[in-house]
C-alpha cells in the first residue's frame, strides 16, 4: 500500500524506501541495515516499475485508435539478462505478450507502436527512426540487443553471454533473430545451455562448443 501510495504521489524511489522501512531501522546494525536497504530498494524498483508498465498498458488500451502494438525495449549493455536481451525488440498486440519487469530490478521498459500517418488519413511519409542509447553512445532506435551486440568486441560479447553462449553466437553461423530466438521457450522463459544445445545441435557443431 505504501509503495503504490507514494508512487501515485509522485514520490522518488529512495523516498518509498524510507517511507517502507521507517523506524525499523533503529532494529538493525550497520551490516544488516546495508542487506535491508538494498533489499528494500530492490523491492520498491521493481514494484514501481510493475504499477508503471500497467499504467502505460491502460493508457495504449484506451488509444488503440492509433495505436497498434507495443515494443519491449532493453537496456543495451553487459548486464542486460538472457530475457531481456532476447526480447529487445519483439512486438507485441496491445494487452498481450509478457511485460516488464521481467525480474527484480528489471531495467526494460515498454513502448507504443504506432499507426503510420497514411493510416491516420495524412498524405506524407512517416519520420524516419531515431536513435536510442548504448553504453557505447546512441544507436539506431530499431536496433535490436543482439544487433547492437554483433557490432562488440569479441571480448565484451563473452562478458555480456558467458562463453559458451558467446562462441555460439560468434561461430554459430547464426543471425542476430535466431539466436534471440534460441535464448527463450515458448513461454518467455530463459532456456539452459544444454535446452538450447537440443534445440540448435548443428548451430552447436558449428561453434566447436
Amino acid at each position: 500500500a505504501k509503495i503504490r501510495r507514494g508512487f501515485f504521489e509522485g514520490r522518488t524511489t529512495d523516498q518509498i524506501v524510507r517511507d517502507l522501512r521507517g523506524s525499523k531501522a533503529a532494529n538493525y546494525a550497520d551490516g544488516e541495515l546495508a542487506v535491508s536497504r538494498r533489499h528494500a530498494r530492490t523491492v520498491v524498483h521493481t514494484s514501481v516499475q510493475h504499477l508503471a508498465m500497467t499504467a502505460r498498458m491502460e493508457a495504449m488500451k484506451a488509444n488503440d485508435d492509433i495505436i497498434t502494438g507495443w515494443r519491449w525495449v532493453s537496456t543495451l549493455d553487459n548486464r542486460t539478462s538472457q530475457i531481456c536481451q532476447a526480447l529487445d525488440g519483439q512486438v507485441f498486440n496491445v494487452g498481450q505478450g509478457p511485460r516488464p519487469p521481467a525480474h527484480p530490478n528489471c531495467r526494460s521498459t515498454m513502448v507504443p507502436v504506432l499507426r503510420s500517418l497514411r493510416e491516420l488519413g495524412l498524405d506524407i511519409d512517416d519520420m524516419p527512426p531515431g536513435t536510442r542509447a548504448s553504453m557505447h553512445g546512441q544507436v539506431p532506435s530499431n536496433l535490436t540487443y543482439f544487433e547492437w551486440l554483433k557490432t562488440q568486441p569479441a571480448s565484451f560479447v563473452e562478458g555480456a553471454l558467458g562463453g559458451t553462449r558467446a562462441a555460439v553466437f560468434l561461430k554459430g553461423g547464426i543471425s542476430a533473430d535466431e539466436f534471440a530466438k534460441l535464448q527463450l521457450n515458448k513461454n518467455f522463459e530463459p532456456l539452459t545451455i544444454e535446452e538450447m544445445r537440443e534445440k540448435a545441435p548443428k548451430v552447436f557443431e558449428r561453434a566447436g562448443v
